[in-house]
This record gives C-alpha cells, sequence and structure tokens, in this order.
C-alpha cells in the first residue's frame, strides 16, 4: 500500500513545497536595491551568493545604499516578510493535497522549516492553510540542522511516530537526503531552484510528487 495513504505524521518543507517563495529569496538583494532606486549589477546574485548578511549589506553599501550594516539588514528582512505577508502564492496542488491528507483518521500534518515562525504564519493565514497543521517546527527552534536526518527523527519523537511511519516532503537535496537518513518516506516536490540538482532529487527521495 502507498506509504502516503497509510503515514501517521507528515511533515512538509516550507520554501519550495509548500510555498512558490524559492525566488523571493534567490532575488532578495536585486529586489531590494530596486526598491531603494538602485539598479543592480547583472552578477548581483553571484557576487554575493557565498556571502553573509553582513558581507552583502556592506557591498550594498558600495552600491550606494546610505545605512550601517544592522539597520540595511533589518530593511532586507523586512521586504522578505512582507512577500510572505502580502504575496507569495502557495505551489500548484497544495492546498488540495492537505484537504486530502487532514481527512485521513489521526492524520498529523506539520511543517518543518529554516525560515522563521512569522513568514510561516503570515503566509499560511493568508493562503488559508494554517489550519492544517498541528504546529509549525522551525530549525532554528530545535537547533538542528536540515542537513542532518536527527531534526526529522527529533520531530517524529515529538508526536511519538516512528519514523517509518513518516512522510516527508521536501524539494531540496541535502533535506532529501538527510530525511531519508532518517529513515522516513520522502517525496521530492520539483522545484526550479534546484533544477540542475533534480537527478540527485530524484534518485534519493522514494516518489516524486505530481501534482
Amino acid at each position: 500500500m502507498n506509504p502516503i495513504k497509510t503515514a501517521k505524521l507528515y511533515i512538509f518543507d516550507m520554501d519550495g513545497t509548500l510555498l512558490d517563495s524559492m525566488g523571493e529569496w534567490t532575488h532578495l538583494g536585486r529586489n531590494y536595491l530596486l526598491s531603494k532606486g538602485i539598479t543592480p549589477p547583472a552578477d548581483l546574485e553571484e557576487t554575493i551568493d557565498a556571502m553573509t548578511m553582513d558581507e552583502s549589506a556592506a557591498y550594498f553599501q558600495t552600491l550606494g545604499i546610505h545605512g550601517d550594516i544592522s539597520t540595511i539588514n533589518w530593511e532586507i528582512m523586512e521586504l522578505i516578510h512582507r512577500s510572505y505577508r502580502y504575496q507569495i502564492p502557495l505551489k500548484p496542488g497544495i492546498k488540495e493535497l492537505l484537504q486530502e491528507l487532514s481527512t485521513k483518521k489521526d492524520s498529523i500534518l506539520c511543517v518543518l522549516t529554516t525560515s522563521e515562525r512569522d513568514c510561516a504564519i503570515n503566509a499560511f493565514q493568508r493562503l488559508g492553510i494554517l489550519s492544517y497543521f498541528k504546529d509549525i517546527h522551525t530549525s532554528f527552534e530545535i537547533g538542528l540542522s536540515k542537513r542532518t536526518g536527527t531534526i526529522y527523527q527529533h520531530v517524529c519523537k515529538l508526536y511519538q511516530v516512528a519514523p517509518a511511519d513518516t512522510v516527508v516532503f521536501e524539494d531540496a537535496p541535502y533535506a532529501i537526503h538527510a530525511a531519508k537518513e532518517a529513515g522516513c518516506y520522502v517525496y521530492a516536490v520539483p522545484e526550479e531552484t534546484y533544477r540542475d540538482d533534480w537527478s540527485d532529487c530524484e534518485s534519493t527521495a522514494d516518489e516524486i510528487l505530481q501534482l
């Protein structure tokens, strides 16, 4: 029998899985500069890809952004918070999947994200899906990375459900590997951001989510 039909616990990633939000993160620096009336360099994303937030803020100062590092960082995060609050959409078919899984007897749906809890709550309330989830768990609050299976085992223990009875939905290749390491049944969610790693996602996950 298909594990998605028999599982007790369903763990959903947020960005790129539930929400079509990866583009907002990819182009956050570009959108920030544009909001300040500054034309971004063509290679902006490549330039800041390996930078910390403080390093990116310092680089933005060289492009004409005024303010200290902490102020720039706050403005950047406020920009992404507004995106969750007002515009980021669900990925196609997700609401119908949540409706279907939530009708299963004794099923538990939760979220495990590397983003902030407030971002999830604001987006989910606007999109009408908050009530489907037992809780929202963040890697920051748990104190573990989604690059290790330990974080998925931790969430399973919170609900007293074995990893073997848990289905995980993830788009990032490192998270797919980690969830498999934890012993969960994993659905890979197609996401344009990881198109270059898609063959790895396909070969690692148990199934591909097709909605």
